[in-house]
């Protein structure tokens, strides 16, 4: 499983508080299964994702992951939910598509490359990633 991005925009960039980095940094994210893809939205919110994911992952055991944007109005356009047989990835979005079940080590190793990832990006730009997907 995995979480990848590319072409990451800051052209909606207009302030320097953390809400306009989490809202106005977007890039073209797919969540991929092997080859297959099962999310694709090329405009997304990757900042704000990386900084719910981080938060999240203390309490991963404890319960599924819903994303909550403030670009999106729906709730869940990346989740990650625990089954019978393991940890699904998928979107509100496409409700006809999820991963196959993973482990949960899986799962917090995709999340972690994701937001290490952000991160990486994010100082390659002169941002510091502590102060907006880490608090």
């Amino acid at each position: 499983m995995q979480l990848t991005y590319d072409r990451l925009c800051a052209d909606e960039l207009r302030g320097t508080t953390q809400a306009d980095y989490l809202i106005a940094l977007d890039a073209h994210l797919q969540m991929l299964e092997n080859d297959a893809v099962i999310f694709d939205e090329p405009a997304f919110p990757v900042v704000e994702l990386a900084r719910s994911l981080l938060s999240w992952l203390p309490r991963v055991e404890g319960e599924d992951f819903e994303f909550d944007s403030m670009s999106f109005e729906e709730r869940g356009t990346v989740f990650i939910r625990r089954t019978a047989s393991g940890w699904t990835f998928g979107s509100v979005l496409e409700p006809d598509a999820t991963s196959r079940p993973v482990e949960l080590a899986d799962v917090v190793r995709c999340c972690r490359r994701f937001v290490d990832r952000v991160a990486t990006d994010l100082s390659a730009r002169g941002i510091d990633p502590g102060m907006i997907i880490r608090r």
